[in-house]
């Protein structure tokens, strides 16, 4: 047995957003499942009103429920808009300029070798900060249908990390707006442990952690062990 208690709490940190704010835009279940969930039946009756129980929806899909019962929603704690023309963007966040919150992502980083239908990269960047001693798997919020794609990945926060969203931007795009409450990613946690979701009211400093505010590169510090080693054929 460990000598060592794993931490179960999830710590956000906010230098900028309050804090009663940002909790708002981290949802929990069963606050994180889409609007249209309400109005989808639970059965089927035909037409001398007797239940047809070969007849399901999502409503009884474990798939679909195990995801949200795992998954913190976050939503856009602003809203976005953002014109693209020839490569350059224009626009706000909330009441400030775009490129207060948001980054042109270098295309020299992937976006060019990959020749895809993807024009380029923006890293969108809150100013708050996430910890917990799980991996945390950031993925496109597909089931609440928006009009723009998230990037997945999964980071490893055992210290504080910046909960940053890359948002890509197709070919020919040349306008995006993101309202306020807009979902921007689950975040699901590789665990079976129970936890807690805690918002703190202390600030962060990027100079108290060692990462990316001393050095060029966090890569070996942060990148997780390999969790399949082979595959067989028995």
């Amino acid at each position: 047995m460990s000598l060592f208690k794993i931490n179960k709490d999830i710590v956000v940190r906010t230098n900028e957003i309050p804090i009663d704010i940002l909790k708002n835009h981290l949802l929990t279940f069963p606050n994180n499942i889409p609007n249209y969930f309400k109005k989808i039946p639970t059965k089927f009756l035909d037409n001398k009103g007797r239940s047809i129980r070969s007849q399901k929806t999502i409503k009884t899909c474990s798939g679909f429920v195990n995801l949200f019962k795992r998954s913190i929603l976050y939503t856009s704690p602003y809203d976005i808009e953002l014109f693209i023309d020839d490569g350059q963007i224009k626009g706000s966040v909330g009441g400030s300029n775009w490129d207060r919150y948001i980054q042109y992502h270098p295309d020299w980083q992937f976006i060019e070798y990959a020749q895809s239908d993807w024009e380029m990269v923006i890293k969108f960047m809150p100013f708050c900060t996430i910890q917990s001693s799980f991996n945390l798997i950031i993925s496109n919020p597909w089931w609440h249908m928006n009009t723009f794609e998230t990037i997945p990945g999964i980071i490893n926060c055992k210290e504080p990390l910046e909960l940053n969203i890359f948002i890509p931007i197709k070919k020919g795009q040349n306008y995006l707006f993101i309202k306020q409450g807009t979902p921007l990613a689950y975040i699901n946690l590789e665990t079976d442990d129970q936890l807690n979701l805690i918002f703190s009211k202390e600030n962060y400093k990027h100079s108290d952690w060692m990462g990316l505010h001393y050095v060029f590169s966090n890569f070996k510090r942060k990148v997780v062990k390999n969790l399949i080693n082979k595959t067989c054929i028995v």
